[in-house]
């Protein structure tokens, strides 16, 4: 028997409390609804992480956090440690990852095992000509005006000017239906359609990361006024509001996250079809997930006076609870499981099933969440954001079945809280707490596979800059 295909989605940022496969009360999610007729839906995954390098470091090689130690934006990690490496060395697979993902593909090197890398395709550093100056040379805002005297003041004022232009024309729409889902699937289907053996992928999808801006067409909760107040916030927009107290900023545009999430499930509904129609639906193993989710200033359970903001710090429940949908091949019964899953689990689902067997992304024991972030609250928050040592990492969580509810325990310094999870729309804290959760965390061991940093090694200004574009706080 021919090994299977292997394709892992992973539509980032995306959370399971705001997908009605999971029960909310917006349409956000109606084709993965129908899918879950013939597919495995996990109601209780958590992600390994809140940030997209450490998630991802945990996905591609079954490594919890504390075991692989990737945590920062220009974190590396030793390519030969995972499961796309060893699907081509040691099982001839072709292997391609598609994303627009900057914190994947550019900041850090979690693209190098892969043999075809698509993405991203927007220029960091949004110049036409290297000789000018451009916008993204300037920290902060500028006026047009401010930058066109700059222009003038420079060795090439021509052809800075131009730069501007060429910066305004890509952040002006273009850009963003070039880094799409449907841009990457496209891509995706291209190149899998091309190969002549079996093929193992990653789809890394940024329509439901901030900022917040669903197509017309799924922008069903939002509208023109909330997405005029999106446009006046910052980026990234937690670094204010954190300073401010205007949460429900944050809150508002939650409702243009939904239609983002939309968006998305419109684009997994266009896949799945096109797989199907050339008959590789029923060949591959399809895995359809999230790194973390989002917070819209849900307070934390473990520090009340800590709201939550995007993935930036914490470790809510909205930013590890994320959706888990599996397809496998030659099975077409819908299966819903109950138990605590991990993603770390992935590796290993994949090896089974190449196997012929049946893995499974459940747990026996527990299953685990943790983030550095904010590793540093002092430097990257404003002097005026009161009590910022409140923000910083880490925070840890431990998972274990409950009955048929999931019992987590979490920790932030030495403040620790248990809360008992029924779903992704209803968890309650419990009276007693626990001050600890070292014997878990002090059975790690580091498993070496992070590689070290040159030193002084630093993230080029343009990509710095990118990354705060995308919110994050840098």
């Amino acid at each position: 028997m021919d090994p299977p295909n292997v394709l892992l989605v992973i539509l980032d940022s995306v959370r399971a409390k705001n997908m009605s496969l999971y029960g909310y009360g917006a349409r956000t999610t109606p084709f993965l609804e129908r899918f879950a007729d013939e597919a495995e839906v996990y109601e209780q995954a958590r992600a390994p992480s809140i940030h997209s390098v450490a998630s991802h470091a945990s996905i591609f090689t079954g490594y919890h956090v504390p075991e692989h130690g990737v945590t920062k934006h220009e974190s590396e990690l030793d390519p030969e440690s995972t499961i796309w490496r060893e699907l081509a060395d040691d099982y001839g697979y072709e292997t391609g990852v598609f994303t627009p993902n900057v914190v994947v593909s550019v900041s850090s090197n979690l693209v190098e095992p892969f043999q075809t890398v698509d993405g991203p395709r927007q220029d960091p550093g949004h110049r036409y000509f290297e000789e000018g100056i451009a916008p993204s040379d300037v920290e902060g805002h500028q006026t047009n005006r401010e930058y066109l005297t700059r222009c003038f003041n420079s060795d090439a004022p021509l052809r800075s000017v131009i730069n501007g232009l060429y910066f305004q024309y890509y952040d002006g729409g273009t850009e963003a239906e070039d880094e799409s889902a449907t841009e990457y699937i496209d891509s995706f289907l291209d190149w899998s359609g091309s190969r002549n053996g079996p093929w193992a992928a990653c789809l890394n999808l940024m329509d439901a990361h901030y900022p917040y801006e669903p197509g017309a067409e799924y922008d069903q909760w939002g509208g023109d006024e909330l997405q005029a107040l999106h446009d006046s916030l910052p980026a990234p927009p937690s670094r204010e509001i954190a300073t401010d107290g205007d949460w429900w900023k944050l809150r508002a545009v939650e409702s243009l996250y939904d239609g983002c999430i939309r968006q998305l499930d419109a684009a997994m509904e266009s896949l799945t079809a096109a797989l199907r129609d050339r008959g590789d639906l029923d060949e591959t193993l399809l895995v359809i997930t999230s790194d973390h989710g989002e917070g819209f200033g849900e307070r934390s359970r473990i520090d009340p006076s800590v709201q939550v903001a995007d993935h930036s710090w914490g470790i809510s429940e909205v930013q590890t609870h994320v959706p888990l949908v599996v397809s496998r091949p030659g099975e077409s019964d819908g299966v819903v499981e109950n138990r605590i899953a991990s993603l770390t689990r992935f590796p290993d689902v994949v090896r089974n099933e190449i196997d012929g067997e049946r893995g499974s992304f459940t747990v026996d024991d527990h299953a685990i969440a943790m983030t550095h972030r904010l590793e540093q609250p002092e430097r990257v928050l404003p002097a005026a954001c009161q009590d910022r040592s409140k923000y910083g990492g880490p925070w840890r969580a431990v998972y274990r079945q409950d009955g048929d509810r999931v019992r987590k325990v979490a920790d932030h310094g030495s403040t620790a809280r248990t809360i008992l999870i029924e779903n992704a729309q209803v968890s309650y804290p419990r009276d007693d707490e626990e001050s600890s959760l070292g014997a878990v965390y002090d059975s790690f061991e580091t498993k070496g596979v992070r590689k070290d940093q040159k030193d002084g090694q630093a993230l080029d200004d343009d990509v710095e800059k990118q990354l705060e574009e995308l919110g994050y706080l840098r």
